[in-house]
């Protein structure tokens, strides 16, 4: 993992006022690059809006450990690795929606324009903030207990455990590859060739999306969304 690269640090808040606060956004078509943002005035809230990149897993993992051992021993082994596959590919689907119809809202008026930059046209003007490419864990758990609840209510006890692990793996796989697109860089050794050659893509992908075309390539972690919607990036 690499460290930091950023090599100023913006001590102006560039988000403060109401959510009809448009004017103090600025430019959301800007990009800013090797700058570290300061986002908020309060500096509890910008404490809390940055994420080192080893605390989603320090957070999940054990989370995902103890789902998959209570599906396997709901369902059998053979039926948990059948929902954890359905739970992944699950997520693979809600980071495309998300991504393309929520994360890039159309910036129409005042309030659409804040919720955009909030929630992620920060990424597109600052797209190397080392502490602001992974989901906070105040927002990522409180996520995750939503979709468990709904999972709970909708499915049968058996699968819930092994769709909620999988999603959970899902979004920590999408969370990594997402850091790694924008600060790892891939392996030299001959013999991880493959996971090199897989991350230099994912990387050509999401470069594309941010600084070629914002209107495709919503698919992060695996471009099988782009190609089912049509939205895969030109090579």
């Amino acid at each position: 993992m690499s460290a930091p690269v950023q090599t100023t640090v913006e001590e102006t808040p560039v988000i403060d006022g109401s959510p009809l606060a448009g004017p103090y956004i600025g430019d959301i078509n800007a990009t800013h690059r090797f700058v570290h943002p300061r986002m908020f005035r309060s500096d509890f809230v910008e404490f809390f809006s940055k994420v080192h990149p080893a605390v989603p897993g320090f957070v999940f993992a054990p989370v995902i450990a103890y789902f998959v051992w209570r599906s396997a021993a709901l369902a059998g082994a053979p039926r948990m690795v059948g929902t954890l596959l359905g739970g992944f590919l699950f997520w693979t689907l809600m980071e495309y929606v998300l991504h393309r119809f929520y994360f890039h809202l159309a910036p129409t008026t005042n309030l659409r324009k804040w919720l955009y930059f909030y929630s992620h046209g920060i990424h597109h003007q600052y797209p190397d903030d080392y502490y602001r490419l992974l989901m906070p864990p105040v927002l990522s758990v409180g996520a995750a207990s939503l979709f468990y609840g709904l999972f709970a209510l909708l499915l049968p006890a058996t699968v819930v455990p092994g769709i909620f692990a999988g999603l959970l793996l899902g979004y920590l796989y999408y969370d990594y590859v997402h850091f790694a697109t924008h600060h790892v860089k891939p392996p030299r050794a001959a013999w991880l060739s493959p996971i090199a050659n897989l991350m230099k893509e994912q990387r050509r992908r999401h470069m594309k999306h941010h600084f070629q075309d914002h209107t495709k390539g919503f698919g992060v972690s695996m471009p099988l969304w782009d190609r089912v919607f049509g939205t895969l990036e030109d090579r």
